[in-house]
């Protein structure tokens, strides 16, 4: 995809507003983006360069697309060629489709399912409950994510929240683990699951700021605030 735009999600030197739009799209259909962090940049002409030049993969071909690379031979073209390989002979039977917890939603759950969710929403993303629809609840989600610096974060905080309510409305498949009785953590709590994503981005934000050092020293500071709480 020559995608025209810029993201330090990509490995960019910056994220422009363009660049906004296909994060949200990724993101938002669990797509995944395998540019590699490379000393050479995916376009370059006589203005500058910029990594602006995307493969992207669904969940499962993730694991099969492997050696990214820009590659050194000339492209004749502003655009320089990219490289990969795919796995076409992966072991089915090894591969699960799913990970984690699956949980039973009966169908006269499906009303309570969504009404704790929705209340979670509201108390999680501080959206006021006055009896709105599901459609007014979902545009001032979609304009709090908008106004986020770090998409990421913002997601993470979300899958925690249709967790919890998984957790708290619905049976689950899977089997207790009786080896694993009487080793959980009680002080570990949500609320630090998402401290600690929170944490970890910021870190990662932080790491990949090498151009900008006032940029770079004020995601320092935050990470280390974060780290610190």
């Amino acid at each position: 995809m020559d995608s025209n735009a810029r993201s330090t999600s990509w490995h960019d030197t910056t994220t422009n507003n363009r660049g906004k739009t296909p994060e949200l799209f990724i993101a938002g259909n669990q797509l995944y983006i395998i540019n590699e962090d490379s000393p050479r940049r995916t376009f370059q002409s006589s203005r500058g360069t910029s990594n602006i030049d995307l493969t992207i993969v669904n969940n499962p071909k993730l694991a099969d697309v492997t050696h990214w690379e820009i590659a050194e031979e000339e492209s004749v073209s502003d655009h320089n060629s990219l490289k990969f390989s795919i796995n076409f002979e992966r072991d089915n039977k090894n591969i699960s489709n799913t990970s984690g917890l699956r949980y039973i939603i009966r169908e006269q759950q499906n009303t309570e399912f969504y009404n704790n969710l929705f209340n979670m929403i509201s108390k999680d993303f501080k959206i006021e409950d006055t009896g709105e629809s599901a459609n007014d609840i979902d545009e001032k989600l979609y304009a709090k994510l908008t106004g986020q610096i770090d998409t990421r974060l913002f997601i993470e905080k979300f899958d925690e929240t249709v967790q919890t309510t998984c957790r708290e409305t619905c049976k689950h498949l899977n089997k207790p683990n009786s080896k694993a009785k009487g080793r959980s953590v009680p002080c570990w709590t949500v609320a630090l699951n998402i401290m600690r994503k929170r944490t970890n981005a910021l870190r990662r934000l932080y790491q990949r700021t090498k151009n900008n050092n006032d940029l770079s020293e004020s995601r320092r500071t935050l990470h280390a605030i974060a780290k610190a709480a």
